[in-house]
């Protein structure tokens, strides 16, 4: 397959975004989190969000930054098979097996997550009565995000 330059630049913008995100995200549940300890020691008083609202952004953020793992590539290599003296075809193998046992998790997930989203979208959350399905809707948003991101990319290491 053969992707051109506008194809690579569309995976690296996918990349950013997906960083620009996982940030505001750590960002907003680290804010949760200091204000639910200041909350409930220093005022005796825990919102009722304490346990929903930083779950969900916790659940987000690790699949928002899960595609920026698929779309570098990090995922599968962690820099380990360039350390492996093995000859240039034969990591060329293993990279483009990576890239279809990627494909392939993600285009499940994307499936699974959806059926699930489906089922869990009726249900409401305790505390602030929001659809579960939310939780379950970052499986197919953020791995269709990270196979589109994939495909992109075209196998490129």
């Amino acid at each position: 397959m053969t992707f051109g330059n506008g194809s690579l630049r569309a995976a690296i913008l996918i990349d950013r975004a997906a960083r620009w995100v996982g940030a505001a995200l750590v960002a907003g549940f680290a804010a949760m989190v200091v204000y639910v300890v200041i909350s409930r020691y220093l005022f005796s008083s825990t919102p009722r969000w304490a346990e929903e609202l930083p779950r969900m952004a916790l659940v987000w953020l690790t699949f928002v930054g899960a595609i920026s793992g698929f779309v570098r590539g990090t995922h599968f290599r962690a820099g380990l098979l360039d350390l492996v003296t093995m000859p240039a075809p034969l990591r060329r193998v293993f990279a483009v097996l990576a890239w279809l046992a990627s494909f392939v998790f993600l285009a499940v997930f994307i499936w699974t997550g959806w059926k699930l989203t489906q089922i869990t979208w009726a249900h409401q959350t305790t505390a602030l009565s929001l659809p579960v399905g939310l939780f379950y809707l970052s499986l197919p948003v953020c791995c269709g995000v990270a196979l589109l991101g994939l495909i992109l990319k075209g196998g490129r290491a």
